[in-house]
């Protein structure tokens, strides 16, 4: 995982570039690059659009942080998870309410427990995985 500084630090030598080159095409010290790329300061907005110019790469390649794409893609594959168990429980109970209404109109004898207990415990799953509705 790279910080801003690492990053900066390592766009420029990519870059064959010195301190003093990129100082001189920001119009700042090259104390102010080492700033940034020992983690002393952090550049402002507009020279950080300057860097990415003069490094050839976007603003948010270099202020991205690894750590946050890895919580991103962690919650969207658990979203992808729920929903799948979501949309199989929907085509479940849908199922299951048909064979109970089947069930219901059986000729003779006893009636089965099964479907109606199954529905019930395929209902509670797609309510805690549905969140398609709020509380108001």
């Amino acid at each position: 995982m790279m910080n801003l500084s690492e990053k900066l630090k390592y766009c420029r030598t990519d870059s064959n570039l010195t301190q003093a080159q990129v100082a001189d095409e920001l119009h700042v010290s090259r104390k102010t690059i080492s700033g940034w790329e020992n983690g002393h300061s952090f550049p402002d907005t507009t020279s950080l659009v300057l860097l990415s110019d003069v490094y050839h790469v976007t603003v948010d390649d270099l202020l991205r942080d690894d750590r946050l794409l890895k919580h991103y893609t962690k919650v969207n594959n658990a979203h992808l998870a729920s929903h799948k168990i979501c949309q199989f429980t929907y085509y479940a109970n849908i199922v299951l309410w048909l064979l109970s209404y089947v069930e219901l109109f059986r000729p003779a004898g006893m009636h089965s427990i099964l479907i109606p207990l199954l529905l019930l415990i395929n209902l509670v799953v797609y309510l805690t995985h549905f969140s398609g509705w709020y509380y108001s």
